[in-house]
């Protein structure tokens, strides 16, 4: 289930279903429609070769990093979506009272301005003509280039640290990757880590780990999985419990399965 209901597969699937639906067009039907009637053939054509160009998406392993950027980066998005809202309304209200009615005649098309403003676009459609609306104008200008830094500066911060890690980001994402299209699930790797525990310890050494995603048929290569087992020994104690990897392969699932325990003691250790 959780192969079929992957990213790259809903688009494979996605696809699919949309070239079947233009095959049930025949070519005498293609030449006689009237795609302005046919609002479904008409998006059926357009998403096509988009879907297609999304399939690429499963050769471009780095485009997860773009995506984990953007979620840090999300956390601060809101209040600054918030202010430019406020921005946005206070000066295209500004705009509206202070130009005539003959350029701008709603607050609709004021805001139309100054939206084109704060994006640095300036299509030059609508253009202020008062003296009062040229000052806001300008005023809006400067404000809008120094307020549009921050997010900027923010969302190239956390592409930049993810991006710093990235080596051990993708290793994570393709070890997970395996771990799923193999069907093992983050519940398996408590038990799993206790079989492959020859000295009872309550960790697994490298050799340990090794023949352990040997075993599982997790191909990632001897030499990744040496790096993998590296970046997950950050205490550099030379071996790892289940926690430290559930906590890093598959971080949603380990309150799910540790509870309320902390730190990097696994069941195993117990």
């Amino acid at each position: 289930i959780a192969f079929c209901f992957s990213g790259c597969n809903l688009v494979d699937i996605a696809v699919g279903m949309l070239v079947l639906g233009l095959r049930c067009f025949s070519a005498s039907n293609f030449a006689q429609a009237d795609f302005k009637s046919h609002s479904v053939l008409l998006l059926l054509l357009c998403a096509v070769p988009v879907m297609r160009l999304l399939k690429l998406l499963r050769r471009f392993e780095d485009f997860h990093l773009i995506l984990k950027a953007f979620r840090q980066a999300s956390e601060a998005l809101p209040v600054l979506l918030f202010i430019l809202s406020v921005i946005v309304l206070v000066f295209a209200s500004l705009i509206y009272v202070l130009e005539p009615r003959s350029n701008i005649e709603s607050l609709p098309k004021a805001l139309w301005l100054t939206v084109v403003t704060v994006g640095t676009v300036g299509y030059g459609d609508v253009v202020p003509k008062s003296a009062g609306g040229i000052l806001v104008t300008a005023a809006l200008i400067v404000v809008s280039a120094l307020y549009m830094a921050i997010p900027v500066g923010i969302v190239g911060k956390a592409f930049s640290d993810v991006w710093d890690d990235r080596n051990k980001l993708l290793m994570i994402h393709r070890t997970r990757n395996r771990f799923l299209e193999r069907g093992y699930k983050a519940q398996d790797i408590p038990p799993m880590f206790c079989s492959f525990d020859q000295n009872g310890d309550g960790v697994l050494d490298l050799p340990e780990f090794i023949a352990m995603m040997h075993k599982m048929q997790v191909a990632l290569g001897t030499e990744r999985m040496v790096e993998l087992f590296f970046s997950l020994d950050s205490d550099g104690s030379g071996g790892i419990d289940d926690a430290e990897f559930v906590r890093t392969i598959f971080p949603s699932a380990h309150a799910q399965i540790y509870g309320s325990r902390h730190g990097t003691e696994g069941t195993t250790g117990e």
